[in-house]
């Protein structure tokens, strides 16, 4: 069913991007921040359901937050793409919630929280305005929170939390749109309108988005956590990211992937967050 959804969508683009430039290149831009709803299983339920939660308004949407703890620190954490809240269940479950107060949001379009897409911009405009509302230390972020955090913080340093946690931190937004591309089969005009359309809208190249550049300019100590067979997001952004960000420290895994659902990792991020 997968692979004829994706061969509808690609031969969609394909025959709309023939027609109209800024048409084509304005619907595949659509669809590429457009993350494919998921209902939440019976568990993933009653693990929210142990949260005071609560709504933020972005924009005119409601942004699903939740709280566990009472600490007079904060832990902000931010999922990554086609996720949610779920995903720090055992980290919630580690921490210790005298010392922290642990907030987590379902990103637009995700979990239970409105919208129909989501990107790094806007995920980054939400951090900034959460920043100002929760104030937090710490930062716990997988992936698109991850890529997210670095430009917001980038852009914005005087917002930059004490520590930083980064689990699977993508590299360069141009590598999402190519890979948009090899996944639907596009051909290079969907790939150059959507190219055109990206700096149309954001005002800048997809080139700027970049997590190497981004890390050189961080000032929170951080912790990049990244497995050497993540297929999503290749190791050697992370060694990159390492060498150039002052106060980092890179932790190697092998085997988890880019998910990295193991335990070791929530210690990890435990241990950084305590010290």
């Amino acid at each position: 069913m997968q692979k004829v959804i994706i061969f509808f969508l690609g031969t969609y683009l394909n025959i709309v991007n023939r027609v109209s430039k800024r048409i084509g290149g304005k619907h595949a831009f659509l669809l590429f921040c457009y993350p494919f709803p998921i209902k939440l299983k019976p568990a993933q339920k009653e693990f929210i359901h142990t949260s005071e939660q609560s709504f933020f308004d972005y924009k005119g949407k409601q942004i699903a937050v939740f709280k566990w703890g009472s600490g007079p620190e904060t832990i902000l954490c931010l999922h990554g793409w086609q996720s949610q809240t779920y995903r720090w269940k055992k980290y919630v479950e580690e921490l210790d919630k005298e010392k922290y107060t642990i907030i987590s949001i379902d990103a637009p379009a995700h979990g239970l929280s409105e919208g129909k897409i989501t990107n790094v911009p806007m995920y980054a405009n939400l951090l900034e305005q959460l920043m100002y509302v929760y104030k937090p230390e710490f930062i716990l972020a997988h992936s698109l929170g991850a890529f997210s955090s670095l430009c917001l913080f980038y852009e914005n340093p005087e917002l930059s939390p004490r520590k930083m946690a980064l689990l699977g931190t993508p590299g360069e937004a141009l590598d999402f749109v190519d890979e948009y591309a090899r996944i639907l089969r596009t051909s290079k005009c969907v790939r150059d309108n959507l190219y055109d359309y990206f700096i149309t809208h954001f005002g800048k190249t997809p080139e700027y988005y970049s997590s190497v550049k981004f890390a050189e300019k961080q000032t929170a100590d951080g912790i990049l956590i990244h497995d050497v067979e993540d297929k999503e997001a290749p190791y050697h952004y992370a060694q990159k990211m390492n060498e150039v960000w002052p106060n980092s420290t890179l932790h190697t895994t092998t085997g988890l992937g880019h998910k990295l659902r193991d335990i070791s990792v929530v210690h990890q991020v435990v241990d950084f967050f305590d010290e």
